[in-house]
């Protein structure tokens, strides 16, 4: 009895993972995909890191927008900073936005890996209409000493989309702004596999999970994903 070990690419099409052997088999699946949390996106060279620093006059707001890629984009967790001055920071759904200047970097928190997110984070000029889907309120003043957060909050934006990021100074005191924001572009479940029926109606085979399947004479199992995903396979018939 030999024992064979290979790797198989799913996509939205249903393939076969498994092909049929004149004997029985003994197979075990895993996805090579990695777990749907941040750290395991931060190593696997899915998670992003964007931002900037702005002075803001008193009484002034500073405008950013986002352009989501066609997969959308998911905000795993962002930093704000004021020096001195209170903000009241919105991130804006739906708005007519009017961008200026040229795209902010944004880079992979893997260094190994490409900075080649498709969204695109650039300063504004104007935003106007939309919904504050989120806010926050950063506390700072001059005594003590400048306010922030790091928070680890999950907002899940459409594709093909614009959002603004609205940060207003509450005071008639200038103050200097820190943000930066860390999102993935593959989420959700967007690299799990689907064994043995459609995406979405079978067995769902998570990232970084795998199976073991005892398979008789004849069998055959195939696969299908709502992205893509690679899964490695070992057998023995």
């Amino acid at each position: 009895m030999g024992v064979t070990g290979y790797t198989v690419s799913v996509g939205t099409a249903s393939v076969p993972v498994v092909g049929m052997s004149a004997d029985a088999q003994y197979a075990i699946l895993q996805n090579l995909e990695p777990a749907s949390t941040p750290d395991s996106y931060a190593r696997a060279g899915y998670l992003y890191i964007a931002g900037g620093t702005v002075t803001i006059a008193g009484d002034g707001t500073a405008l950013f927008n986002i352009a989501t890629g066609s997969a959308g984009l998911q905000i795993e967790g962002y930093e704000l900073v004021s020096t001195s001055e209170p903000i009241y920071a919105e991130l804006v759904e739906g708005a007519t936005v009017t961008t200026s200047g040229a795209a902010i970097p944004s880079y992979n928190l893997n260094r190994t890996e490409a900075d080649d997110a498709t969204a695109v984070l650039t300063a504004a000029s104007t935003v106007t209409g939309g919904s504050a889907i989120s806010s926050e309120l950063i506390t700072a003043s001059k005594q003590g000493g400048g306010g922030g957060m790091i928070v680890s909050k999950i907002h899940t934006l459409q594709a093909s989309s614009d959002y603004a990021f609205r940060f207003t100074n509450l005071s008639n005191q200038a103050t200097t702004f820190f943000f930066q924001v860390i999102f993935s572009e593959k989420f959700n479940g967007q690299n799990d596999v689907w064994l043995g029926g459609a995406d979405g109606s079978s067995f769902r085979l998570r990232g970084g999970e795998h199976i073991s399947l005892p398979m008789i004479q004849g069998q055959t199992l195939s696969a299908e994903a709502e992205e893509s995903a690679l899964v490695g396979v070992l057998k023995q018939d």
